[in-house]
């Protein structure tokens, strides 16, 4: 048999591709229809949320801030006392610490019960103070570098507040006077009131602190008038004694309270008269004068009196 044309075998493929499309079942057609098409793209799934497990109970980490750490609080320091306030339970400020005496000793050398350690002198004024004669007296003292002891009298303390403070601030001490320095109180029938005299001694106390602080205390009081003025004394000595005071008076003066045919009419007579211990070979001086108003003989005096006793080689101190 001769081989078959190209003719032939196109011939051939297309009954045989028709003859089975007759035979074959009923769906198939349609089928082979759908599988000529591009089948449709299934939708993906989402991948699941990752997540990393974690324990249970597990601790939270710890926040972080941002904001600068708080500086460290600088300490306060400790306050220190004030140098020209009054020390605590003296009269005095603290620079005067070395050269303040107790009023009992005082006392002591001034009846010769015992003998001083050195040529000492101390210069009191009573009756002050004010803005007058004490303020002038102030500068004096200051301007020789030398302290002195005030007597006050409690009910005008009021009347020259700074100038109190001044005399603390100064290297000074503050004694007590009285409260009202009025005799007929104090000594009625000139005989001591003890009772008068106990109740004054802690007014003018209470008036002084009242400007100076609660630290302020003086054991050193100066009866008005003095205590050889006046008759029944002793119970009065007992009962400030009670009260940790000693009384004060003097064994020298300017006279400047004295009358007018005793006191002094020129600065030369009230130095002699002041400087009586120097003069006399003496080694213990308590120098009365007063601050009060109208005193401009005791202001001239006061620099010349100052120079005769260092001239002396005494020593300045003040009562506490």
């Amino acid at each position: 048999m001769s081989p078959l044309s190209r003719r032939h075998i196109l011939t051939i493929g297309l009954t045989s591709t028709l003859g089975l499309a007759a035979c074959s079942p009923a769906g198939l057609s349609s089928s082979t229809t759908q599988s000529t098409t591009a089948p449709e793209t299934a939708e993906t799934p989402a991948a699941p949320e990752t997540s990393t497990p974690q324990p249970e109970n597990s601790p939270a980490a710890p926040e972080t801030s941002s904001a600068a750490p708080e500086p460290t609080p600088t300490p306060t320091p400790t306050p220190t006392a004030d140098p020209g306030s009054v020390m605590k339970g003296r009269s005095h400020n603290a620079a005067a610490e070395e050269y303040a005496y107790p009023a009992a000793d005082v006392q002591a050398w001034l009846n010769k019960d015992s003998t001083p350690p050195e040529k000492l002198v101390f210069l009191t004024f009573d009756d002050g103070p004010n803005t007058s004669t004490t303020v002038q007296i102030l500068d004096i003292l200051k301007e020789h570098e030398v302290p002195a002891t005030f007597f006050v009298i409690g009910r005008i303390v009021d009347d020259a507040p700074e100038v109190l403070k001044r005399e603390v601030a100064e290297g000074h001490s503050v004694a007590l006077h009285s409260f009202t320095h009025d005799y007929k109180k104090l000594y009625p029938g000139r005989k001591a009131n003890v009772e008068s005299i106990v109740n004054e001694f802690h007014k003018s106390k209470e008036a002084i602190r009242a400007i100076l602080g609660e630290d302020f205390d003086s054991n050193c009081w100066r009866y008005p008038g003095g205590h050889m003025s006046w008759k029944n004394m002793a119970p009065a000595d007992e009962a400030l004694a009670a009260e940790g005071t000693h009384w004060i008076d003097w064994n020298c003066m300017t006279g400047d309270a004295e009358p007018e045919n005793r006191a002094p009419k020129t600065v030369r007579e009230m130095v002699n008269m002041a400087i009586g211990p120097a003069i006399n070979g003496g080694d213990i001086s308590v120098m009365l004068a007063h601050d009060t108003q109208g005193k401009d003989l005791t202001v001239k005096a006061l620099p010349e009196i100052i120079e005769e006793y260092k001239k002396a080689g005494f020593k300045f101190g003040v009562i506490a």
